[in-house]
């Protein structure tokens, strides 16, 4: 059967999805933490729509403290939150959609939880994927992964007295050690009456089965090929996953014959935080674009909006749910923001034509548009686009595009010009690095052998030294040919595309994290630390120290936010009574630069 569109819902504080269906079977899905969550999202979504097709509704949420729910990561009782968040949802999807039974899905630490919880919630069914046995299991792993990854190198450590920092997410000491109490090997009643464990080649699973077994429960075991796959990255989770499919046959086995489906009416709803009202939107063509408009909570002189997009692949939260703080510490300083999904990424429907989790992609310009379309119908007629990594790109190209554009905060930009769209891995696979970072290896000897054998990285980078050169040369004769013309500048001629935004009034903040791999690009477009633009109107550059690339670090964070205040401010009021509707920019390929091409200056 077709399923019905989802739909937002909001219960006790926490935002979620439910994906409604006929049968009386109901199920609650259990995300994982941090990175997982986010690299997961899309997928998740998947999931929830092909148990809907199998007739089964479906509740998909954030826990508080995460996502778009209410709270954050180091309030207290952050466990007995996040279970209490559990119950809530399964007391919600029995309410709306009228289920007589309700099962528990968990992934990772999202079983931990489910299983803790299944009891008080009164499941009848419980699927674990890649369960971590106890808290103790999870912190251990979340520490190691910690501790693993590379973070710049004045960054405070990943494990400390305040608690785990990875990827973006803190875990707080109150919180790890509440989660050190639960061993589900320990349990002394059946957490379900049926049990699904799916687990992965290296997992432990086996003991919670047998244990499960013991205390009456009936248990079926399968092996889940697809963890590794799945938890890779946003572009990997968003193909089909076999394991799931076995999942909803599983849930679906002796289901009655799914009866009509229970309409549910969509409310109007608003989720109210200190300083902030929340509203989910669904706009665009067909409604299939989505968002959420943050506001302040009270009246504020009007001044222009800001637009959040997607970090690279990563949904509207953004990474360590950077764009959720952003969009409340905006409202608080009476600031309306919407952070939304282009087409293909997180709760947006999927692009014609296209698969799901791609990045630069030309018609995410229509998708920016219709963002700002729904800002002006909220009443906020001009706005500031604030793009990281690929978002940068989109929020250029759209400026480009539409003047209701007043401003823009460009975070890492990866590429300035937008095509037919690449995955998450192939761009970071083809980013270069400033030509000075390469040059002092030319003496190395084993650096000559690799290029001489044609090693793939070393290839790699010659290829995209040598692109760098041919286009540099090409974009220059595009502004001889200007000069002499007066048109016929390169496409992807970003100087041009500057100073066309600062020719029209919009201010610019570009920012890099000292040493990222995007500073290769920026030196590709405007020479050795971006000389060119930094000498331009209306363009103010800054570098973040002891900061990363998607900025998972809370000191880069706080800096930026600081920064875009900044911007804000000198933006100011008066640009809301500046633009009025929509219209072009500048077409591509025409206007005068000003810059002397002799010297690169600009009279700026």
């Amino acid at each position: 059967m077709t399923p019905e569109p989802p739909m937002p819902v909001l219960f006790e504080d926490c935002f979620g999805w439910l994906h409604p269906a006929g049968g009386r079977r109901g199920v609650v899905l259990c995300a994982p933490y941090g990175a997982e969550a986010l690299a997961t999202h899309r997928a998740w979504r998947g999931f929830a729509e092909k148990l809907a097709a199998a007739g089964l509704p479906v509740l998909r949420f954030d826990y508080p403290g995460t996502g778009n729910s209410a709270g954050e990561e180091d309030d207290p009782a952050r466990l007995e939150a996040w279970l209490g968040g559990i119950r809530a949802a399964a007391a919600h999807l029995r309410a709306v959609a009228g289920v007589g039974e309700v099962a528990l899905v968990g992934l990772r630490l999202g079983a931990l939880l489910a299983t803790a919880a299944a009891r008080e919630v009164g499941a009848d069914a419980l699927v674990l994927l890649s369960p971590f046995p106890s808290g103790r299991a999870f912190l251990q792993e979340l520490r190691a992964v910690a501790l693993l990854a590379e973070r710049p190198a004045d960054a405070p450590p990943a494990v400390g007295p305040e608690g785990i920092d990875s990827a973006g997410f803190r875990l707080a000491p109150e919180t790890a050690e509440a989660l050190r109490a639960l061993d589900l090997a320990r349990l002394t009643e059946a957490p379900a009456p049926r049990v699904l464990i799916l687990d992965r080649p290296e997992g432990r699973a086996a003991v919670l089965a047998e244990r499960f077994r013991a205390l009456g429960a009936d248990v079926d075991e399968a092996p889940f090929p697809d963890h590794a796959r799945l938890m890779s990255s946003v572009q990997h989770a968003a193909l089909d996953c076999p394991a799931f499919a076995r999942v909803t046959a599983w849930l679906a086995r002796g289901m009655a014959p799914a009866g009509p489906l229970r309409t549910v009416a969509a409310p109007a709803l608003r989720l109210c935080l200190a300083g902030a009202v929340e509203r989910p939107l669904r706009f665009g063509p067909g409604a299939g674009l989505f968002g959420v408009l943050c506001e302040p909570a009270a009246a504020a002189a009007e001044r222009p909006a800001v637009l959040l997009l997607n970090s690279g692949a990563t949904p509207h939260t953004g990474t360590g749910r950077m764009s959720v703080r952003l969009a409340r510490r905006l409202a608080a300083r009476g600031i309306a923001s919407l952070r939304l999904d282009l087409g293909g990424l997180g709760d947006s429907a999927s692009k014609p034509g296209r698969r799901d989790g791609l990045i630069y992609c030309r018609d995410m310009v229509e998708d920016a548009q219709a963002g700002l379309d729904a800002l002006a119908a909220a009443g906020h007629g001009a706005a500031v686009a604030v793009g990281l990594c690929a978002g940068a790109a989109v929020a250029l190209r759209v400026a480009l595009a539409d003047p209701r554009v007043v401003g823009l905060a460009l975070v890492n930009p990866g590429r300035f010009v937008l095509g037919d769209g690449v995955t998450q891995e192939e761009a970071i696979g083809s980013a270069v690095k400033p030509a000075a970072a390469y040059l002092p290896r030319l003496t190395e000897p084993a650096v000559w052998r690799a290029i001489l054998r044609q090693d793939r990285k070393a290839s790699r980078v010659a290829r995209g030294l040598s692109e760098r050169a041919a286009r540099r040369l090409r974009i220059g004769a595009g502004r001889l040919r200007a000069g002499l013309t007066g048109g016929g500048y390169a496409r992807d001629d970003v100087l041009h595309a500057f100073q066309a935004l600062a020719d029209r009034g919009a201010r610019t903040l570009m920012v890099h994290s000292a040493g990222d791999v995007t500073l290769g690009e920026l030196e590709a477009q405007a020479g050795a630390d971006g000389g060119r633009l930094r000498r331009m109107g209306g363009l103010w550059m800054e570098r973040l120290a002891g900061a990363d690339h998607s900025l998972m670090e809370r000191a880069a964070r706080e800096r930026f936010a600081d920064l875009l205040d900044e911007l804000l401010d000198q933006i100011g009021a008066g640009a809301t009574g500046t633009v009025r509707g929509k219209g072009p920019g500048p077409p591509e390929g025409t206007g005068a630069l000003r810059v002397n091409h002799a010297t690169g200056n600009s009279p700026a």
